[in-house]
């Protein structure tokens, strides 16, 4: 199921985040009430970008590195799709487990889907979505 306002906010959350724009609290405190796995995913790999101990924003020395940045834009360019959000949903024990691990180990561990296109399941759906972006396409919303 795909929950469009969900996602647009989560995703202008996000943007703004990762540009030094909003503090972390804005995007912890972002209230999702969805059945929409992509976005519910997307929003608890989000916690591991910043420190939730206090409030601050990504500059400096919580700026989000390159790597990092690429992958957020991933998890953008999904959440602005019409892509259906195909991983398993982890189980408690694995949720826990990657938070005592620090992240270490990653809840998306399906042998099926190809983890370098998370949150898209496959590498093809990440390159048709990359071939027709919904932001600075050179297209304008129409008026209603």
């Amino acid at each position: 199921m795909i929950d469009r306002i969900s996602r647009d906010k989560l995703a202008e959350t996000l943007r703004q985040y990762v540009s030094g724009r909003v503090t972390n609290d804005a995007l912890d405190n972002l209230e999702i009430n969805t059945k929409d796995d992509g976005v519910i995913a997307i929003k608890d790999a989000a916690w591991f970008l910043y420190d939730d101990l206090y409030q601050h924003k990504a500059i400096g020395k919580h700026r989000i590195e390159k790597d990092n940045r690429h992958e957020v834009s991933k998890w953008i360019i999904f959440l602005q799709s019409d892509e259906e959000y195909l991983w398993p949903r982890p189980t408690t024990f694995q949720k826990l487990f990657s938070i005592l691990t620090l992240g270490f180990y990653k809840v998306n561990n399906s042998n099926k889907g190809e983890k370098e296109a998370w949150p898209f399941f496959t590498m093809e759906s990440l390159e048709n979505a990359l071939k027709k972006p919904k932001l600075l396409n050179g297209e304008t919303k129409k008026k209603k």
